[in-house]
């Protein structure tokens, strides 16, 4: 009898191991789930952003060179190049520097949505880098070879 609820007893036990090992397999699947889609959800997001500033760049060209157009012929006035003699020559000047302040303006708009474009690349190859990594250190280091681990010293 003694020995029976023993092996009664180990068996139990085995099975409350197996129980703890399913449920925390199960843990860490969710959790891989979970972070899969939110590493999906951010690359959504970083797309989004990036159409938008995509977007915003073209309808600044678009902005830059009507500004371009009515700046050479606001130059052609002021050199008398034009049949335009209805204009004040300080009102042409005044247009002219309000011209020049708005295509400062969008250069400026400019840099800073190429800025932006920047950031979103380097935030995508950061987590590219880390999805890689987390990959890598998955795997246990007694099946990786010298290149698996300089790889994921690299990473």
């Amino acid at each position: 009898e003694y020995s029976t609820s023993s092996s009664d007893d180990e068996f139990e036990s085995k099975s409350s191991l197996t129980h703890k090992a399913k449920r925390t397999l199960r843990r860490r699947r969710k959790l891989e789930k979970e972070t899969k889609q939110l590493i999906k959800q951010e690359e959504l997001k970083r797309l989004h952003k990036a159409q938008a500033v995509q977007r915003q760049l073209e309808e600044l060209e678009e902005r830059q060179r009507a500004l371009e157009i009515f700046g050479v012929k606001l130059e052609r006035e002021l050199r008398g190049e034009s049949d335009s003699g209805t204009k004040d020559e300080t009102q042409m000047l005044h247009e002219w520097f309000e011209l020049v302040l708005e295509k400062n303006k969008l250069m400026r708009y400019e840099s800073e949505l190429l800025i932006i474009a920047q950031e979103l690349e380097l935030e995508d190859h950061q987590s590219r880098l880390e999805q890689k990594l987390r990959e890598k250190m998955a795997i246990d280091d007694s099946l990786k070879d010298e290149m698996d681990l300089n790889e994921e010293d690299e990473i």
